[in-house]
């Protein structure tokens, strides 16, 4: 009689990524906890700093290519590495700026940022504001509203803390007026 062999239920196919069975690896859970958390959060960022919604798309999931296949694992600051990144992603993009004659495809998952990325009237409205600041202005701003201090800002961007802080004062004097806000208030709206 010939043996038969055990049947294996888990493979793994090495260089891959591929899976048979329910188990994935630790690792995989781990980014895709990280993209899940971060991807609409770094797309919005972008678009704080005047891209599109399909430009900060596409900036953003070229940042995080970037971290594969074990550099997210190195790195100190990932929140502040993938908006730095992404932003220069963004910024190369001026030479092939065209708009998608096509939708962007979902991820697996259903976490397409561009369907994350829904503005209300007043968000788009800030959203427009924002344009007219100075660059410096717009970049202390979206930092700052994406929950970064004025010294881990600096630390990304390569600039002193007092300069950020003064371009980030500025930016909100602005748009407090760009936005009315001072009357708003004062007329109790």
């Amino acid at each position: 009689m010939t043996e038969v062999p055990a049947p294996i239920t888990t493979l793994l196919v090495q260089g891959h990524g591929c899976f048979e069975g329910s188990r994935r690896p630790p690792d995989q859970d781990a980014f895709d906890a990280l993209y899940t958390r971060e991807m609409r959060a770094v797309t919005v960022f972008l678009m704080n700093l005047g891209a599109s919604v399909y430009e900060a798309a596409d900036a953003a999931h070229e940042a995080f290519l970037t971290l594969l296949p074990d550099k997210w694992r190195q790195l100190e600051h990932p929140r502040a590495w993938l908006r730095k990144v992404a932003y220069r992603n963004y910024l190369r993009q001026v030479d092939r700026r065209d708009h998608p004659l096509d939708p962007v495809p979902d991820r697996p998952g259903g976490t397409c940022p561009v369907d994350l990325v829904l503005l209300t009237e007043e968000q788009a409205r800030v959203l427009q504001a924002l344009g007219q600041l100075s660059p410096a202005e717009r970049e202390a701003m979206a930092w700052k509203l994406d929950g970064f201090t004025h010294e881990e800002a600096a630390r990304a961007l390569g600039k002193s803390p007092s300069a950020v802080r003064k371009a980030y004062e500025r930016a909100r004097t602005r748009l407090i007026t760009l936005l009315e806000l001072k009357r708003e208030a004062e007329s109790g709206e």
